[in-house]
Protein backbone atom coordinates (compact mmCIF):
# COMPACT_ATOMS: atom_id res chain seq x y z
CA UNK A 1 0.00 0.00 0.00
CA UNK A 2 1.49 3.76 -0.98
CA UNK A 3 1.50 6.67 1.62
CA UNK A 4 -0.41 9.00 1.21
CA UNK A 5 1.35 12.49 0.65
CA UNK A 6 2.15 14.63 2.60
CA UNK A 7 2.53 12.25 5.27
CA UNK A 8 3.99 13.36 8.59
CA UNK A 9 6.18 10.90 10.46
CA UNK A 10 6.37 13.07 14.17
CA UNK A 11 5.91 11.39 17.28
CA UNK A 12 2.21 11.65 18.69
CA UNK A 13 2.12 8.73 21.64
CA UNK A 14 1.45 10.55 24.92
CA UNK A 15 3.30 7.87 27.06
CA UNK A 16 5.28 4.68 27.14
CA UNK A 17 8.04 2.11 27.63
CA UNK A 18 9.58 0.16 24.89
CA UNK A 19 12.65 -2.34 25.70
CA UNK A 20 15.04 -2.63 22.77
CA UNK A 21 18.16 -5.13 21.76
CA UNK A 22 20.56 -3.62 19.85
CA UNK A 23 24.05 -5.49 18.28
CA UNK A 24 26.90 -4.04 15.94
CA UNK A 25 29.01 -6.37 13.90
CA UNK A 26 32.11 -5.85 12.27
CA UNK A 27 33.73 -7.66 9.92
CA UNK A 28 37.57 -6.16 8.85
CA UNK A 29 39.31 -8.07 6.43
CA UNK A 30 42.75 -7.40 5.62
CA UNK A 31 44.66 -9.15 2.87
CA UNK A 32 42.00 -11.88 3.26
CA UNK A 33 42.01 -12.55 6.64
CA UNK A 34 38.98 -11.53 8.32
CA UNK A 35 38.40 -10.02 12.31
CA UNK A 36 35.11 -9.72 13.65
CA UNK A 37 33.85 -7.80 16.58
CA UNK A 38 30.54 -7.89 18.28
CA UNK A 39 28.85 -5.63 20.63
CA UNK A 40 25.00 -6.45 22.29
CA UNK A 41 23.32 -3.91 24.48
CA UNK A 42 19.86 -4.02 25.46
CA UNK A 43 17.95 -1.21 26.83
CA UNK A 44 15.09 0.66 27.59
CA UNK A 45 13.30 3.98 26.15
CA UNK A 46 10.81 5.57 28.32
CA UNK A 47 9.00 8.36 26.39
CA UNK A 48 7.12 10.39 28.19
CA UNK A 49 4.81 13.85 26.32
CA UNK A 50 5.54 17.28 28.49
CA UNK A 51 3.55 19.42 26.50
CA UNK A 52 2.31 19.97 23.23
CA UNK A 53 4.89 18.74 20.62
CA UNK A 54 7.54 18.17 23.38
CA UNK A 55 8.84 15.03 24.70
CA UNK A 56 10.87 13.49 27.21
CA UNK A 57 13.36 10.69 26.33
CA UNK A 58 15.38 8.25 28.72
CA UNK A 59 17.37 5.65 27.61
CA UNK A 60 19.09 3.38 30.15
CA UNK A 61 21.71 0.40 29.20
CA UNK A 62 21.62 -2.17 31.50
CA UNK A 63 23.18 -4.82 29.79
CA UNK A 64 26.27 -4.59 27.42
CA UNK A 65 28.31 -7.25 25.84
CA UNK A 66 31.34 -6.67 24.13
CA UNK A 67 32.90 -9.65 21.86
CA UNK A 68 36.57 -8.78 20.22
CA UNK A 69 39.49 -10.94 20.95
CA UNK A 70 41.59 -8.72 20.22
CA UNK A 71 40.66 -6.41 23.21
CA UNK A 72 41.86 -7.29 26.40
CA UNK A 73 39.45 -7.74 29.50
CA UNK A 74 40.59 -4.64 31.44
CA UNK A 75 40.26 -3.03 27.73
CA UNK A 76 36.78 -3.78 27.63
CA UNK A 77 36.20 -3.04 31.23
CA UNK A 78 37.38 0.50 30.17
CA UNK A 79 35.43 1.22 27.36
CA UNK A 80 32.30 -0.21 29.13
CA UNK A 81 33.14 1.89 32.19
CA UNK A 82 33.53 5.67 30.15
CA UNK A 83 29.94 4.09 28.61
CA UNK A 84 27.65 3.88 31.74
CA UNK A 85 27.98 7.79 31.69
CA UNK A 86 25.51 7.91 29.34
CA UNK A 87 22.81 5.76 30.86
CA UNK A 88 21.02 8.50 32.37
CA UNK A 89 20.33 10.24 29.61
CA UNK A 90 17.92 12.32 29.52
CA UNK A 91 16.64 13.84 25.87
CA UNK A 92 13.71 16.73 25.39
CA UNK A 93 12.68 16.46 21.73
CA UNK A 94 10.16 18.05 19.55
CA UNK A 95 7.09 16.20 17.76
CA UNK A 96 9.64 15.13 14.90
CA UNK A 97 12.58 14.06 17.57
CA UNK A 98 14.59 16.78 16.66
CA UNK A 99 17.24 17.43 20.11
CA UNK A 100 15.97 20.54 21.95
CA UNK A 101 18.05 19.96 25.12
CA UNK A 102 19.43 17.73 27.50
CA UNK A 103 17.89 17.76 31.28
CA UNK A 104 20.05 17.44 33.89
CA UNK A 105 23.36 17.77 32.23
CA UNK A 106 25.24 18.88 35.56
CA UNK A 107 24.19 14.68 36.69
CA UNK A 108 26.22 13.40 33.91
CA UNK A 109 29.04 15.71 34.92
CA UNK A 110 29.47 14.39 37.96
CA UNK A 111 29.17 10.99 36.56
CA UNK A 112 32.07 12.04 34.34
CA UNK A 113 34.32 13.49 37.73
CA UNK A 114 33.56 10.27 39.31
CA UNK A 115 34.26 7.94 36.68
CA UNK A 116 37.56 9.21 35.37
CA UNK A 117 38.52 9.74 39.69
CA UNK A 118 37.70 5.74 39.93
CA UNK A 119 39.60 5.20 36.40
CA UNK A 120 42.53 6.66 37.67
CA UNK A 121 43.04 4.91 40.03
CA UNK A 122 43.56 1.57 37.24
CA UNK A 123 44.69 3.24 34.06
CA UNK A 124 47.08 5.23 33.95
CA UNK A 125 49.57 6.86 31.12
CA UNK A 126 49.59 9.07 28.64
CA UNK A 127 46.46 7.78 26.31
CA UNK A 128 44.58 7.50 29.46
CA UNK A 129 45.37 11.34 30.74
CA UNK A 130 44.30 12.32 27.32
CA UNK A 131 40.67 10.21 27.70
CA UNK A 132 40.02 12.07 30.88
CA UNK A 133 40.79 15.51 30.03
CA UNK A 134 38.60 14.96 26.81
CA UNK A 135 36.08 13.58 29.00
CA UNK A 136 35.91 16.14 31.52
CA UNK A 137 36.02 19.30 28.15
CA UNK A 138 33.76 17.21 26.21
CA UNK A 139 31.30 16.66 28.68
CA UNK A 140 30.96 20.53 29.93
CA UNK A 141 29.41 21.45 26.54
CA UNK A 142 25.51 20.38 26.01
CA UNK A 143 25.94 20.87 22.25
CA UNK A 144 28.59 18.84 21.54
CA UNK A 145 26.67 16.20 24.23
CA UNK A 146 23.71 16.35 22.63
CA UNK A 147 24.84 15.96 18.84
CA UNK A 148 27.37 13.01 20.11
CA UNK A 149 24.09 11.70 21.33
CA UNK A 150 22.21 11.69 18.02
CA UNK A 151 25.65 10.49 16.19
CA UNK A 152 25.52 7.32 18.80
CA UNK A 153 24.05 4.78 16.87
CA UNK A 154 22.04 3.00 19.38
CA UNK A 155 20.21 6.56 20.27
CA UNK A 156 19.95 7.55 16.34
CA UNK A 157 18.28 4.11 15.19
CA UNK A 158 15.42 5.50 17.76
CA UNK A 159 15.43 9.17 17.00
CA UNK A 160 16.39 9.16 13.41
CA UNK A 161 16.96 12.57 11.26
CA UNK A 162 14.41 11.03 8.52
CA UNK A 163 11.26 12.11 10.80
CA UNK A 164 9.95 14.92 9.05
CA UNK A 165 7.14 15.84 6.65
CA UNK A 166 7.20 14.85 3.17
CA UNK A 167 5.56 15.52 0.20
CA UNK A 168 5.24 13.31 -3.08
CA UNK A 169 8.34 15.00 -4.68
CA UNK A 170 10.52 15.68 -1.71
CA UNK A 171 14.14 14.47 -1.05
CA UNK A 172 15.65 14.40 2.19
CA UNK A 173 18.88 13.90 2.89
CA UNK A 174 21.46 13.96 5.77
CA UNK A 175 25.38 13.94 6.69
CA UNK A 176 26.43 11.07 8.70
CA UNK A 177 30.26 10.97 9.73
CA UNK A 178 31.49 7.54 10.44
CA UNK A 179 34.86 6.64 12.27
CA UNK A 180 35.08 2.94 12.39
CA UNK A 181 35.71 2.17 8.86
CA UNK A 182 39.15 2.16 9.24
CA UNK A 183 41.46 3.28 12.33
CA UNK A 184 42.37 7.11 12.98
CA UNK A 185 39.70 8.25 9.96
CA UNK A 186 36.97 9.99 9.77
CA UNK A 187 34.31 9.71 6.37
CA UNK A 188 31.13 11.24 5.89
CA UNK A 189 28.30 9.72 4.30
CA UNK A 190 25.18 11.14 2.57
CA UNK A 191 21.79 9.83 3.59
CA UNK A 192 18.66 9.95 1.42
CA UNK A 193 15.43 8.65 1.68
CA UNK A 194 12.47 9.75 -0.94
CA UNK A 195 8.84 9.22 -0.17
CA UNK A 196 8.64 6.42 -2.93
CA UNK A 197 11.02 5.05 -0.33
CA UNK A 198 8.39 4.34 1.92
CA UNK A 199 5.56 1.87 2.42
CA UNK A 200 2.76 1.99 4.79
CA UNK A 201 -0.31 0.14 5.69
CA UNK A 202 -2.60 1.04 8.78
CA UNK A 203 -0.15 -0.68 11.57
CA UNK A 204 3.29 -0.36 10.07
CA UNK A 205 5.30 2.47 7.96
CA UNK A 206 8.35 0.99 6.15
CA UNK A 207 11.00 3.56 5.57
CA UNK A 208 14.43 2.45 2.92
CA UNK A 209 17.45 4.72 2.67
CA UNK A 210 20.38 4.72 1.00
CA UNK A 211 23.79 6.25 0.80
CA UNK A 212 26.97 7.49 -0.72
CA UNK A 213 29.91 9.11 -0.43
CA UNK A 214 29.72 12.93 -1.08
CA UNK A 215 33.61 13.40 -1.98
CA UNK A 216 36.76 12.75 -1.85
CA UNK A 217 37.31 14.54 1.75
CA UNK A 218 39.87 13.00 3.89
CA UNK A 219 40.61 10.45 1.52
CA UNK A 220 44.31 10.97 2.53
CA UNK A 221 43.41 9.92 6.21
CA UNK A 222 42.54 6.33 4.78
CA UNK A 223 45.95 6.61 2.13
CA UNK A 224 47.84 7.27 5.24
CA UNK A 225 46.18 4.54 7.62
CA UNK A 226 46.96 1.75 4.52
CA UNK A 227 50.59 2.97 4.40
CA UNK A 228 51.16 2.39 8.78
CA UNK A 229 49.71 -1.07 8.49
CA UNK A 230 51.37 -1.60 5.29
CA UNK A 231 48.62 -2.74 3.35
CA UNK A 232 49.21 -2.98 -0.80
CA UNK A 233 47.04 -0.62 -2.72
CA UNK A 234 47.45 0.88 -6.04
CA UNK A 235 46.48 4.61 -5.88
CA UNK A 236 45.53 4.84 -9.16
CA UNK A 237 42.84 2.74 -9.01
CA UNK A 238 41.99 2.00 -5.25
CA UNK A 239 39.93 4.83 -3.42
CA UNK A 240 37.25 4.41 -0.64
CA UNK A 241 34.08 3.50 -1.87
CA UNK A 242 30.44 2.06 -0.56
CA UNK A 243 30.07 -1.25 -2.09
CA UNK A 244 26.35 -1.12 -0.05
CA UNK A 245 24.55 1.15 2.17
CA UNK A 246 21.10 0.24 2.81
CA UNK A 247 18.98 1.20 5.88
CA UNK A 248 15.60 -0.04 7.21
CA UNK A 249 13.90 1.73 9.60
CA UNK A 250 10.29 -0.30 10.53
CA UNK A 251 7.72 2.11 12.48
CA UNK A 252 4.39 1.82 14.63
CA UNK A 253 2.32 3.80 11.72
CA UNK A 254 0.20 5.70 14.70
CA UNK A 255 2.89 6.48 17.24
CA UNK A 256 5.87 6.33 14.89
CA UNK A 257 7.66 4.72 17.39
CA UNK A 258 10.58 2.41 16.14
CA UNK A 259 10.10 -1.05 15.96
CA UNK A 260 12.87 -2.13 14.12
CA UNK A 261 16.15 -0.78 12.43
CA UNK A 262 18.74 -2.48 10.23
CA UNK A 263 21.50 -0.75 8.55
CA UNK A 264 23.88 -2.59 6.65
CA UNK A 265 27.42 -0.90 5.25
CA UNK A 266 29.90 -2.66 3.16
CA UNK A 267 33.50 -0.64 2.62
CA UNK A 268 36.14 -1.01 0.80
CA UNK A 269 39.45 0.60 -0.53
CA UNK A 270 41.49 -2.09 -3.09
CA UNK A 271 41.10 -5.64 -2.55
CA UNK A 272 43.31 -5.54 0.66
CA UNK A 273 40.61 -4.07 2.65
CA UNK A 274 37.17 -4.64 3.00
CA UNK A 275 34.63 -3.70 6.02
CA UNK A 276 31.17 -4.96 6.65
CA UNK A 277 29.27 -3.36 9.13
CA UNK A 278 25.84 -4.70 10.50
CA UNK A 279 23.51 -2.45 12.92
CA UNK A 280 20.50 -3.72 14.28
CA UNK A 281 18.06 -2.67 16.76
CA UNK A 282 14.87 -4.56 18.00
CA UNK A 283 11.76 -3.81 19.56
CA UNK A 284 11.80 -7.02 22.65
CA UNK A 285 9.22 -7.75 25.32
CA UNK A 286 10.15 -7.79 28.54
CA UNK A 287 10.04 -11.84 28.76
CA UNK A 288 12.63 -11.64 25.96
CA UNK A 289 15.47 -9.85 28.45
Amino acid sequence: MEPVFPIDIKLNLSEGKKFYRYSCNEYTTITGKTHRSELNKNFHVTLKRLEKERFEYHIEIFDRVHRDKELSLSEKDFLARIAEINDDVVLITDEYGNLKNIQGLSVLQDRVEKTVEKLSRSYVGRQAEDSYQFLKTFYQQENLVGKDFLKNIHFGMILHKFYGRYGKEDQVKHTVRYSNFMANTVIDIDEHVQPEDMRCDDELLLIQYTGNIPSDKNWEMFYGEMKRKEIAYNSKIDFPELNKYKGQILLDFKTKEVLEHKLTVEFSLGENYQKKIIYHIKEISHEEL
